[in-house]
């Protein structure tokens, strides 16, 4: 707490000072990006102390090359920030964890209700033996964009099944467009956003979880079973004759072009699909992939960026976590999140309906909450997933595509690096909350 009492008195002005601000505890809390990425923040924080009378929020914001290696070594020292952002991939907050820095958050867990907003794909990617140790930060989703004015053109709808979304894609092809959905695996990564979705699809959350944090294996039936899929998708032409010689941004340009009909990514593109497309935006629109199995469930893919933790040993825990309550539990802390184009966790309905988000942001979070009491499966394996089975998962889906792999030897290979980095502690820790 600071000493406002001395301050004041040394300066003379101690009358001046109201009552209430001489007991105020300061909330020091670190965000990383950019200037443009993290001003929703103080505008949080300025809300939120007026309406307290013993706290106030400080937000300090550094760039994300400084961040990192500045935080650890103020945790260190017991002089970092009350509550800060960081990575909840592999070996981020297990060294957090481990060295006894941040705060156990589960007490907190259950008394705010948290498992109410936080769905438990998100809760499994936050806590390990039995415990939470942050709240999801902001998540990201994917699904499939589409040109409505080319569907209208070639006289077909929203497929809402495997056997319409065939022959969805059969009219295309039959009209003239060679590359149905684009795909833009140059890059490598756009391919990894089908490859989490698709083996979500097959495996379901459980199974998923079950690699992740059990005994399950990338070899396992479901896994061989979506990496057929998407190879007999990718040799009837669905991605264009080399989906492989082109790169992300290239596709897109072609997709906002009007060029392409369908492109799975995610909200991400909005942005520029706006200043690209100009007034023919109100083209585009998102569904949800349809099942490729019959009785296969559509599981929302949902992958949060980072992790809201307090610093153990902090003397505002309970601030901070009052802080947290209003961004992410409160209707208003949620619609400004929105409006700054960041998705909080958990439900959007109500916030949704009260932000000022362009239909498209509108339409791909609505289908994601219209299919959110499915479950949900991680968006990006990739960013929870070792570096080491990243790089075999990327060149082996080029390999899918170019079928110059079978799917068994691209899930042995997937195993084979997760196996190793399992061995080496590289993995993330067991999640869920203990009861």
């Amino acid at each position: 707490m600071r000493n406002y009492f001395g301050a004041a008195a040394a300066l003379g002005v101690l009358s001046l000072v109201p009552a209430a601000a001489l007991a105020q505890s300061e909330v020091v809390v670190w965000v990383a990006g950019e200037p443009g990425q993290t001003t929703i923040y103080d505008e949080l924080a300025e809300a939120f102390n007026a309406s307290q009378s013993d706290a106030t929020i400080t937000i300090v914001k550094n760039s994300s090359d400084l961040f990192n290696p500045a935080l650890v070594p103020a945790l260190s020292a017991g002089e970092g920030p009350d509550l800060f952002t960081f990575g909840t991939g592999p070996g981020q907050p297990a060294a957090l964890i481990a060295g006894g820095l941040v705060a156990d958050l589960t007490d907190a867990y259950r008394e705010h209700n948290w498992g109410d907003t936080i769905p438990e794909g998100i809760v499994v990617q936050t806590s390990s033996d039995g415990k939470l140790w942050a709240f999801g930060n902001e998540v990201e989703t994917t699904g499939m964009f589409y040109n409505k004015a080319i569907f209208d053109e070639v006289g077909i709808s929203v497929p809402t099944s495997w056997p319409e979304m065939e022959a969805a894609v059969a009219a295309l092809q039959e009209a003239g467009y060679d590359t149905p959905i684009g795909l833009g695996a140059a890059d490598k990564w756009p391919t990894s956003h089908w490859q989490s979705m698709m083996f979500g699809r097959y495996a379901g959350p459980e199974g998923i979880e079950s690699v992740l944090f059990g005994d399950g294996a990338w070899t396992d039936a479901p896994f061989v079973a979506a990496s057929a899929k998407l190879q007999e998708m990718g040799q009837a032409g669905w991605f264009g004759a080399t989906p492989v010689a082109i790169g992300y941004g290239e596709l897109m340009d072609r997709f906002w072009a009007g060029e392409v009909p369908m492109t799975f990514t995610g909200p991400w593109v909005i942005g520029g699909g706006i200043e690209a497309a100009g007034d023919r935006i109100a083209d585009y629109g998102v569904f949800a992939v349809p099942p490729f199995e019959d009785g296969q469930a559509i599981h929302p893919t949902n992958s949060i960026g980072s992790g809201w933790y307090i610093r153990d040993g902090s003397d505002n825990k309970d601030h901070a976590i009052a802080f947290l309550n209003s961004m992410f539990l409160e209707t208003d802390g949620r619609v400004a999140l929105l409006n700054a184009g960041t998705i909080p966790v958990g439900p959007l309905d109500e916030a949704l309906a009260q932000a000022e988000m362009s239909q498209l942001a509108q339409d791909i979070w609505q289908t994601s909450d219209d299919h959110a009491v499915n479950g949900s499966v991680p968006a990006f394996l990739d960013t929870i997933t070792p570096g080491s089975l990243t790089t075999v998962s990327y060149d082996g889906l080029q390999g899918l595509l170019l079928n110059v792999m079978t799917p068994e030897e691209f899930t042995a290979e997937m195993q084979d690096a997760w196996a190793a980095a399992k061995a080496a502690g590289e993995i993330m820790l067991p999640g869920g909350i203990a009861e």
